[in-house]
Order: structure tokens, then C-alpha cells, then sequence
């Protein structure tokens, strides 16, 4: 009996020398997991559907002409968008046309086909119903040369009514299409090309001028929710081997809400990552400061915004109750050694383009909310793309009839004091 109670009283020794080390064990997993739960918001709906549109107005036709870069672009465009979700093809000069074949005959069609044949177009109106098919879940993509025009009868009666009046006519029409959308939490973005014209020209007093060759601008916009948007740029920017001469992104929505906090990576200091947030905090005089990182996905956000010292100046970090210092900005592929994390970890590092890496320096409650904010600087490099007069070779080489003020509707549709391209929030805690 002796022999039996003297059994079970050290394996219970045996059990509590143990349970240390146990408890180190779930603790990791639980962080693991706590790390990855809700750091990122409630999972987005995903994308449906693509709706591809053509402006086939009578302007277009010179790009379709010999062979141009538009035809090149545009068919990659679509050839690559389709392989992120089945695209729907569609033409657009007055109404939208439901294009009658897949993809690879529309690509065909680009070569052999005049598909460029309707009647001018009003391209507020073009937006708007390019804007209806961006609604629920979708994404629309349009391709037209984004030249501002009064319908053709106004223009027979006054020539001169482009010139005088784009700037505050045409330009509040594309701000009221555009705010509209921005209201839906519908962004856009534009990319910028050029390609080589043969056919002809249309100026602003809708004169007809035989063009060979000249290079001219032509605009492709990606419109939809903005969680989408930024999904999908992000992703067709990886798919295209002919990158946009410019860019400009317009978010709507608040900006990217969503991050994961690391639980090892460029870790100090003794806390825990819980639900997206830093808890346990140990601080006191032996307890070496904490330090966390941040990873994020801004693929979705133009060239310029991703750019690691951009970041750094730009970034605006807030915490009550605490000072939190910003202490690196690293891309995923610069950030050096990382054999040693979990698979999950990795699996995170994975799924997002940058680490931000910061450090408490202090803090004066048990608990701390911070806001990591990225405002939207709007480039202004389609000034340069711009021109009021359209007559002569040298007036509109690379440049676009009234583009400016198209810009500058959607741009006053999107600017506002809470424009961000990031908007990130999370609590500090304390053990």
C-alpha cells in the first residue's frame, strides 16, 4: 500500500515540475492564434464579377489602326484581368453593349475588327453607367482616351464652348458621377499610357485632322468597392508586364483597415498579441521596452505610397495614454533573416507586402488605443498630360483635351480631411 501511495504522490510531483513548461507552450499557441483572429477586420466580401468596357467612340478608331501599344495593352489588360475573375466584355460609345464573344475573340477583334465606330460620347454619362456595373460586388474596368466634350450639336453652335466652358460644365458633371460613387464607398483608379495613333483626330471644335503615327494618351480605369479595388490592383499590377507610364488611386472607404500583428518578428520586450492587439505588457525598471510589428498589405496603393522612407515621413501615429515611436518601415523581402518563425508567421509575412515596427517608449494607463494613419497626397502629374488646345501636332502631343479638369472632378469627388490610404487601429495593454 505504502509502495502504491508513494507511486502516486511522485508522479503528481512529477506532473506540477511540468506544467511550466506546458504553460509556455499553449501560451505560444494561443498568441499565435490571438495574433491572427480579428487583427484583420471581419473578412470582406470577395470579388464576383469583371466588367470590361471599350469606349467605341468615333475617337477611338486610331488606335485600332496598324499596330499600335493600345492594341498590345488593352489586350493584355484584359487577358490578364480575366484570369483574376472571368471577365464580361462590354462596348460603350451612347449605351452599354454586351460584346457577343469571350475574351479571346475580343482580343481577336482588336486586331481585325473596326470596333470603333460610334458617335461621340458624353463621358460623365460613360462613367455613370461604367459606375452602375462597379455596384455589389464587381469590379468595372474602362478603356477610352478620357477627352472632355460637349455633344456635337453644342459645338455647331458654339465652337469655342470646350475651351470656355470644360472647366466648370464638364468638370462639376464628372465630380457629381464621381462623388456619387465615393458615397457607395466605390473608389477608382486611373492608369495612364500612350500608344502611337493612325486615323483621325477630332479637336476641341470638332475639326477632323489625319494623324500618323503621333503619340497619344489613353486612360484605363479600374472602378469598384475599395475593399476590392485595392485587391485587384494589387493583383494585376503583379500580372502585367507592361506597367502604366502613371497612376492615380481615389479610396474610398476610409482606407486599408486591415493588418496582422506579428507575434515573434522584431518582437522586445514581454507581452502578448491578442485579437490584433498588445496585452500583458510588462513594464517596470528591469522590463526592457516592448517592441511589435505591424504587417500589411499595400499592394493596392500606388508605387509612390509603398516606398519605404515615404512611409516613414508620412506616416501619422497617434496613442492615448502612451508614446509609441515608429521604429522601422521594411518591406516583406528586406526584412532579413526569418528562419526561425512558425509557419504561421510565415503564412502571415506572406499575405502582406510591408512590416511596421514600433516601440512603446511609454505608457501612463493600463490601456491605450493607437491610430496608424497614411493621408492621401493626390499627384498632380496629369497637369502635364493636359492641354486647351488640341489643333496642332505640338499643342496635343502626349496630351489630352481638357484632362486636367476631368482630374480634377474626381479628385474634389474624393478629397476630404479623412481621405487615407491607411487607417488602422489596435489597443496597448498592459499586464
Amino acid at each position: 500500500m505504502k509502495s502504491t501511495r508513494y507511486t502516486l504522490f511522485a508522479a503528481a510531483i512529477a506532473g506540477l515540475l511540468m506544467l511550466p513548461g506546458c504553460g509556455g507552450s499553449k501560451r505560444e499557441k494561443k498568441e499565435e492564434a490571438g495574433a491572427s483572429e480579428p487583427s484583420k477586420a471581419e473578412k470582406a466580401p470577395s470579388l464576383k464579377e469583371v466588367n470590361f468596357f471599350l469606349e467605341t467612340s468615333a475617337s477611338m478608331g486610331g488606335y485600332l489602326k496598324g499596330g499600335t501599344g493600345f492594341k498590345d495593352i488593352v489586350s493584355e489588360v484584359v487577358t490578364k484581368a480575366n484570369q483574376i475573375k472571368p471577365v464580361t466584355v462590354w462596348t460603350i460609345a451612347g449605351k452599354p453593349e454586351a460584346y457577343s464573344g469571350d475574351v479571346n475573340t475580343f482580343v481577336t477583334s482588336l486586331a481585325t475588327t473596326p470596333l470603333a465606330t460610334g458617335r461621340s460620347s458624353e463621358l460623365h454619362n460613360i462613367f455613370k453607367q461604367v459606375g452602375d456595373k462597379a455596384r455589389g460586388n464587381a469590379i468595372s474596368v474602362l478603356v477610352s482616351d478620357c477627352i472632355l466634350s460637349f455633344p456635337d450639336a453644342d459645338i455647331k453652335k458654339n465652337p469655342e464652348i470646350n475651351r470656355n466652358d470644360a472647366s466648370s460644365v464638364l468638370k462639376n458633371a464628372i465630380y457629381d458621377e464621381f462623388a456619387t460613387l465615393n458615397k457607395q464607398g466605390i473608389g477608382a483608379t486611373v492608369y495612364a499610357y500612350r500608344s502611337g495613333f493612325n486615323g483621325t483626330y477630332y479637336t476641341y471644335q470638332n475639326q477632323k485632322q489625319t494623324l500618323s503615327g503621333e503619340s497619344r494618351p489613353f486612360y484605363i480605369w479600374v472602378i469598384g468597392k475599395q475593399h476590392l479595388l485595392a485587391d485587384f490592383n494589387a493583383q494585376l499590377q503583379d500580372l502585367l508586364s507592361t506597367k502604366p507610364a502613371q497612376r492615380l488611386d481615389f479610396g474610398a472607404g476610409g482606407g486599408l483597415k486591415t493588418y496582422d500583428l506579428l507575434f515573434s518578428v522584431n518582437k522586445k520586450g514581454d507581452w502578448r498579441a491578442e485579437r490584433g492587439n498588445v496585452t500583458e505588457i510588462k513594464a517596470g525598471k528591469k522590463s526592457e521596452p516592448a517592441e511589435f510589428a505591424i504587417a500589411v498589405n499595400l499592394g493596392g496603393l500606388p508605387t509612390y505610397a509603398q516606398a519605404e522612407n515615404y512611409l516613414k515621413q508620412n506616416l501619422n501615429i497617434k496613442a492615448d495614454n502612451a508614446s509609441l515611436k515608429l521604429v522601422s518601415v521594411k518591406r516583406r523581402e528586406n526584412l532579413g533573416a526569418t528562419q526561425r518563425i512558425s509557419d504561421r508567421e510565415m503564412q502571415l509575412l506572406n499575405a502582406n507586402t510591408h512590416v511596421l515596427t514600433f516601440k512603446i517608449e511609454s505608457q501612463f494607463a493600463e490601456e491605450a488605443s493607437v491610430s496608424v494613419k497614411l493621408p492621401v497626397r493626390f499627384d498632380t502629374w496629369y497637369t502635364d498630360w493636359s492641354t486647351m488646345d488640341d489643333r496642332s501636332a505640338d499643342g496635343r502631343r502626349n496630351k489630352t483635351f481638357a484632362f486636367e479638369h476631368l482630374m480634377s472632378g474626381v479628385r474634389e469627388a474624393y478629397q476630404s480631411s479623412g481621405n487615407d490610404f491607411i487607417n488602422l487601429t489596435f489597443k496597448l495593454e498592459k499586464d
